[in-house]
């Protein structure tokens, strides 16, 4: 299990909801894994699931089972803080603050 430093954290998990917003991950439209894997750094692979799993904590993001595998979606009931995350830059964030609650 690969440690995930506060800087990797913010940095990857910006990553994963732009990607998601990007292709209007909702409920409906919701991608798997391979999708979020990709265009990410190959130091960055093994940390995608541990910062999945947070985002997931914080109502952030959402998964659903299906026959392949697990699909990711965002929380339409967390559509302010998704704006935030979005459009943060810079190395000050949110989601630890999020991650703390």
């Amino acid at each position: 299990m690969a440690h995930v430093k506060k800087s990797e954290y913010i940095r990857i998990s910006r990553t994963i909801v732009r990607k998601l917003f990007d292709n209007n991950c909702f409920g409906k439209g919701s991608v798997y894994i391979n999708v979020l894997k990709s265009g990410i750094p190959n130091e960055d692979l093994d940390k995608i699931e541990i910062v999945l799993d947070a985002l997931i904590r914080q109502n952030i993001c959402c998964k659903k089972k299906k026959e392949h595998g697990w699909k990711y979606y965002l929380n339409m009931d967390r559509y302010d803080k998704i704006r935030e995350i979005i459009k943060e830059t810079g190395n000050k964030s949110i989601i630890p603050v999020l991650l703390m609650l």
